[in-house]
């Protein structure tokens, strides 16, 4: 009796023993489980931080739902805190322009969101006008971009601020074109100014130029932030407030007061033109932009000087078209031969223009001096 009841208790212990390493396996599945539940769900905050911040900063998005400006809303603007009013922001610290634009984390800073708030309502009209002018010429710009990719793409957008995207701008300091060049600055990059064009209203050759100066002022103070401070207000200006001040950081430049008013604002009007232009939908302006029809370009090589009233007429080319791509004549005519002048035309104008060149009669300048045209039968 006494040995089966032993056998009955090695039995009984045997049976648990058996099932300790189902319930440590049961234990260990729902640990796993659970485990597995919180690395997707970490995982997929990281990446929705990542990659969608934007989400994050909802809160921020919404200081800029009114379209017309109010002392309130201003005070708003500069009081909103990015750690309690969203979800998530990214961090500002040491961080270079264009990469604290992308991520938004510029935004931080209170002088961006005031010129955010005031494009979005004072100057409301003015963004939408530029945006719109900027389908037009921003492939062409683009096309320049691409062999230069050392220059950041978003140096593109900077007609935002400079002119509106309009050529024909012109400053109080009779600065020039889509990038606003001064006389003098024009002549260092060689572009022309005489009776046939005024080269600083060229899209492409105008784009070259300052993409050469911009690169000339980053190589120098060693930031795109400082090299655009210098393109408005001059690289001897920013030289001398980094000597007055001992910084080399832009915000503290114009913290410091060492800046001209206009220099000063430049780069937090420049970042918010940006933004704005970047997140269109987010900041509820696409609606109020009708965006032109985007036609390809290119060159056409001129080897005799035309009247564009007259090409217009025998090509069946729109003379909108060519005053509109080519805003650097001066006048109807196109330049001799020895400028070696390119028109531009869209594509389907290019071929037009080659198709029926050759049987147009096309006035020439025969006599330079007194502008005298004939109309002369060209077999090209």
């Amino acid at each position: 009796m006494c040995q089966f009841i032993t056998v009955k208790k090695s039995c009984h212990n045997l049976s648990v023993l058996r099932l300790v390493p189902k319930m440590i396996n049961t234990k260990r599945g729902t640990v796993l489980k659970y485990f597995s539940f919180a690395f997707v769900t970490i995982l997929t905050i990281i990446l929705l931080l990542g990659y969608n911040k934007r989400l994050f900063s909802r809160g921020f998005f919404n200081l800029f739902s009114e379209n017309r400006f109010s002392e309130t809303g201003m005070e708003r603007v500069k009081q909103f805190d990015p750690d309690r009013h969203t979800l998530y922001l990214p961090g500002l610290e040491n961080k270079e322009l264009f990469a604290s634009i992308e991520d938004l984390s510029i935004c931080r800073n209170e002088e961006v969101r005031k010129y955010i708030y005031l494009y979005l309502t004072s100057g409301r009209e003015y963004i939408v006008k530029s945006i719109e002018r900027s389908y037009i010429y921003i492939d062409i710009i683009n096309e320049v971009m691409k062999k230069n990719p050392d220059i950041p793409s978003e140096i593109a957008l900077l007609p935002l601020l400079e002119s509106g995207f309009d050529p024909h701008a012109v400053s109080r300091s009779n600065a020039v074109g889509l990038w606003q060049f001064i006389a003098g600055t024009a002549q260092h990059f060689d572009l022309k100014n005489n009776k046939w064009v005024e080269e600083r209203r060229d899209i492409e050759k105008s784009t070259e130029a300052a993409i050469r100066h911009l690169r000339y002022l980053y190589e120098l103070l060693g930031s795109w932030d400082l090299a655009l401070a210098a393109y408005n207000g001059g690289q001897r200006q920013v030289t001398r407030a980094m000597d007055k001040s001992g910084s080399k950081d832009i915000w503290e430049l114009i913290q410091s007061g060492t800046l001209t008013r206009e220099t000063s604002e430049y780069v937090p009007r420049y970042a918010a033109l940006v933004l704005i232009y970047n997140n269109q939908r987010l900041f509820r302006i696409e609606k109020e932009i009708t965006i032109p029809e985007r036609k390809k370009t290119e060159n056409v090589k001129l080897n005799y000087q035309m009247n564009i009233s007259r090409l217009s007429e025998k090509c069946g080319i729109d003379i909108d078209e060519i005053k509109k791509y080519n805003p650097e004549l001066n006048s109807s005519l196109t330049p001799p031969p020895s400028e070696n002048y390119n028109l531009r035309l869209t594509t389907d104008s290019a071929k037009k223009f080659n198709s029926n060149i050759g049987g147009a009669y096309i006035g020439v300048i025969t006599h330079y001096q007194n502008y005298i045209l004939e109309q002369l039968s060209l077999d090209l």
